[in-house]
């Protein structure tokens, strides 16, 4: 969670970077939201406004990052949200 929090700032304070970049973030991304599906499930409330605040904060990111966030955030708060 914090490598993609500080990814999104990161980007926030710097400009736009590169597709890798992103790439790696989301990697992140996808793998805090297989834990939080699986074995960390009960742990979702912790975490649930971080998430909600890197998907405001990646607002405007390009590379189709904004969107992933997004969808991922999305995902987990429907399947997770309403426990």
């Amino acid at each position: 969670m914090t490598y993609v929090e500080n990814g999104t700032r990161f980007t926030h304070l710097y400009g736009d970077i590169d597709e890798r970049f992103y790439d790696s973030v989301e990697s992140a991304l996808d793998e805090l939201a297989a834990l939080l599906r699986g074995e960390a499930r009960a742990m979702y409330p912790q975490f649930r406004d971080r998430l909600a605040r890197v998907e405001q904060m990646a607002d405007g990111i390009g590379w189709g990052f904004h969107d992933f966030v997004g969808d991922v955030v999305g995902q987990l708060e429907e399947e997770l949200g309403g426990r």
